[in-house]
This record gives structure tokens, C-alpha cells and sequence, in this order.
């Protein structure tokens, strides 16, 4: 049996909040308390790194860019749903668009380059795209799903077609370019469709992998990071399609890591302050921690998260927590008698489906301190904090051996969907006619960039 990592900073050593996650709730100016170092023992430490600074306030600055995405305009910035961002080397901006099925290349300054692919199933076409990476070289990897990852380079010419699929296992939409020109990606499992439909068992993972993929179609796991308890599965039909899925959850485990430039890698899988750096084998050679607990759920925070899901789902939302409806484990459909196909949910009964999933949702003992990291193109590592209520918290800025940066405010700069050179960030939003676009903005002298050197 595998021995799982130890849940760190579990064992409570620090006063406890009168009021759960208030000191990060609120303005930031509150949120600088004097932390006491702690660990976790076992094989946290040698590596460990001590991060046990009190925060230290970071405002840093940004000036626009540019922005692209209108309602009515040229096809290329016409968006359907943006999937993915990404910049290469010289600030040049890579958009996929998932319903147009290509990519749209914006120049550093905004303006419009060209579009890569088209939607289609042949050669070279994108039928499904899902998300991209730009490799070292320039050139770009798009996942499309179901069939693989296509390779195109800056002129947009198709180069090879690495060969993923749903059976043989795939990667996820969020793909990270190794230093050797592989991805890795939190993947899909490996299992097909076909053997859902028959109902055919597979072993679970002891953990959540995430697996090198490399663009001769081969692949590999290259980390297996923390699982955490094991949730249930549930059954529910809607018509005569029939979804077997793991229980919603509440606070997941974050699974978010980023690479640096020499090919190591920051994870966070963990309930406390805890990040693992890999090195470019996926071995743990050492790791981050903060002395910042993780708050523990009561009944006050179960009923205000089922309220926030449900208000989120009255307003058209899918609903958080373990994901979309149909990202899950296992999907199996039944055709009706006689019809030989089956036929599509009822939209009132996938509404109650959702609220079921909702009332049902299955929550942790503690919140996760972590939410979300990043590394940008400096090797600074982004780490988002966790707060209640479904908006984005502190971000702390930390370096690989050990350095805390400081901290920004949840009303300050957040961590992008891409970083770029020179200071570069990418945003995925929404206007206030709900149009998506691209905002593109660049960090300006800040505290930030005095570690920068030019990557």
C-alpha cells in the first residue's frame, strides 16, 4: 500500500480564528500577523523551506496593453469561447478559440497577425480544441480533444499530430511546456467510452496523476500527486442517459502547478501551505510551506457554500466545487428500447440534477489554504490563498529556494491565465455586455520586477 504524503500543518499549534477565515477576508492591512514557523515532519524535512515571515504588503502596478474581443467586428476577434492563452518569447499573444476551432495570433502591441487552423476533422483542422501550449522553440501544441495534440508553428503551417485519445489517455486543457519540448498535464484518464458503455470496472489511482506527454505520442506518468480521502460515487438518469460521478466537493484539493525555466516543477496538491518542487523527473526535491493553517468547516460555512452553488445556478451558472457536471469519473449511456440511440437530457430534469448535486455536496474536514498557483517567466511562483464565498484571495509571491516576495491584496493584481516576457500578463474576462476578450497588461515598477532578469 502506498504510504499518502501527511496532510501538513494539520495539527492545530496556532490560536484559533473567533471568526473562520476572517484575517484573510478582510482588508489586507489586517492580514499581516505574526506567524510562528511549523512543520510537518516526515519528508518535508530536509527541503522544507521556511517561509514563516509575517505578510508583507505588495501593490504593484500594471499599465494596459491592449485588449481584443468585440460583438461585432472582424471574424478573428469576434471570440466564441476563449479555451486558452499563451505568449511566446517576442510578447506575441496565442488565443484559442474553441467554437471557431483555430488560434488567433495578436502582435505585442495588439495588432492582428494571423489564424492558425480551422475548424474540421481533417488533417490539420481542429474539430475540439480544448487548450495550448507554446513550446521553447515557437512552436505552438493544441489539444484537441478526443484526437490528439497538433503541433502547428508561428506561420501557422501544420507540423505533426501527436495521438492522444480518451482510451489510450490524453492530456487536460491545461498543458505545461517542459524545457525537452513534452507537456505535462493533470490528463484525462484512461478510459474509453466503450468500456463505460459496457460497464466494465477499472482500478482507481491511489492518487491524481499528472503525466508527461510527448509530441511522438508517447507518454508517461511523471508525478502522482496527493488524492486526499476517497469521495463516493453517485448514480443519477436523466431520460435514458444514465451518469455514474463522484459527489460534488466543496473546497476542493487544489491539483495547480507551473514550470520553471530549468525544467522543476511547483505543486500544490495539499490542505496546508505546502508546495512540492519537483525536479524535471517529477522526484520532490524539497518544498515551500507557510505557517497559515487551513479553517475548519462548521455548519455556518456548509450552509453559506449550498447557498452560494445554488444562487450560482439560478443565475445560469453550472455550479463549482468538484467541477462541471460532465468532467467526472465515469459516464455511461443507455439507449432507449427499441431506439437505438440515446437521446438528450431534459433540461428541467439536468436543472434538478445540478441542485441535487448541490444539497448532496460532499464537504472537507478543513479549507484548503491553497487555491491555485503559477510560476511566471522570472520563476517567481504565484500562490493564490483560499477565502470563503468564491472570490479570489491573497496572492503571495515566493521564489523556488525559499524567498517570500510579499503579498497581494485579492482587490490587487490576480494571477493571469498567461504570463508573458517583460512583464506581460494575459487576462480572460468579460465586458459589461458579457462579450468575452482578452486584456493584455504589463507589471510596471513594482517590488515584483526588482528580481526580474529580462526572462
Amino acid at each position: 500500500m502506498r504510504k499518502l504524503p501527511c496532510r501538513p500543518c494539520r495539527t492545530p499549534l496556532f490560536v484559533p480564528l473567533a471568526r473562520p477565515f476572517a484575517a484573510v477576508a478582510r482588508p489586507f492591512a489586517a492580514v499581516a500577523l505574526p506567524f510562528a514557523a511549523v512543520g510537518c515532519g516526515g519528508d518535508a524535512g530536509a527541503g522544507a523551506a521556511g517561509l514563516d515571515s509575517p505578510d508583507i504588503a505588495l501593490a504593484p502596478g500594471v499599465e494596459e496593453v491592449f485588449t481584443v474581443g468585440v460583438m461585432d467586428g472582424a471574424a478573428w476577434e469576434m471570440f466564441g469561447r476563449v479555451a486558452g492563452v499563451a505568449f511566446d518569447g517576442d510578447g506575441s499573444l496565442f488565443i484559442l478559440d474553441n467554437d471557431a476551432g483555430h488560434v488567433v495570433v495578436v502582435g505585442p502591441s495588439g495588432e492582428f497577425v494571423r489564424t492558425i487552423s480551422n475548424k474540421g476533422e481533417g488533417p490539420g483542422e481542429l474539430n475540439q480544441p480544448v487548450g495550448l501550449a507554446v513550446l521553447g522553440d515557437g512552436r505552438i501544441a493544441v489539444n484537441d480533444m478526443g484526437r490528439g495534440v497538433e503541433v502547428f508553428n508561428r506561420d501557422g503551417e501544420s507540423l505533426q499530430e501527436a495521438g492522444f485519445t480518451f482510451e489510450t489517455g490524453m492530456p487536460g486543457p491545461q498543458m505545461y511546456a517542459m524545457p525537452d519540448h513534452s507537456l505535462l498535464s493533470a490528463g484525462f484518464a484512461s478510459r474509453s467510452l466503450t468500456a463505460l458503455m459496457r460497464g466494465e470496472e477499472e482500478e482507481e489511482p491511489e492518487g491524481r496523476p499528472i503525466g508527461r506527454f510527448r509530441l511522438d505520442g508517447t507518454q508517461e506518468e511523471f508525478h502522482l500527486a496527493w488524492a486526499g480521502p476517497p469521495v463516493e460515487d453517485t448514480e443519477t438518469q436523466t431520460g435514458n442517459i444514465r451518469m455514474i460521478m463522484s459527489r460534488m466537493e466543496a473546497f476542493p484539493l487544489p491539483l495547480s502547478f507551473g514550470v520553471l525555466r530549468d525544467g522543476r516543477v511547483a505543486l500544490a496538491d495539499s490542505v496546508g501551505y505546502r508546495i512540492k518542487i519537483l525536479d524535471a523527473s517529477g522526484q520532490v526535491t524539497g518544498t515551500l510551506e507557510r505557517p497559515i493553517p487551513p479553517v475548519a468547516v462548521t455548519d455556518e460555512i456548509r450552509d453559506s457554500e449550498r447557498e452560494r452553488q445554488l444562487a450560482a445556478l439560478a443565475d445560469g451558472g453550472s455550479g463549482g466545487g468538484g467541477g462541471a457536471v460532465f468532467m467526472t469519473r465515469t459516464i455511461s449511456i443507455s439507449g432507449a428500447a427499441g431506439s437505438g440511440r440515446p437521446s438528450g437530457p431534459d433540461p428541467e430534469a439536468m436543472r434538478r440534477m445540478r441542485e441535487g448535486r448541490v444539497e448532496d455536496m460532499v464537504f472537507p474536514e478543513e479549507v484548503p489554504v491553497i487555491s491555485r498557483l503559477a510560476v511566471d517567466r522570472s520563476d517567481r511562483i504565484w500562490v493564490q490563498r483560499s477565502v470563503l464565498g468564491g472570490e479570489p484571495g491573497p496572492t503571495d509571491i515566493l521564489t523556488a529556494d525559499g524567498q517570500y516576495l510579499g503579498t497581494i491584496a485579492p482587490d490587487g493584481v490576480r494571477i493571469p491565465a498567461a504570463f508573458g516576457p517583460d512583464g506581460l500578463l494575459a487576462y480572460i474576462d468579460r465586458d459589461e455586455l458579457d462579450i468575452q476578450r482578452v486584456r493584455v497588461v504589463r507589471l510596471v515598477g513594482d517590488q515584483l520586477l526588482e528580481t526580474a532578469d529580462g526572462g
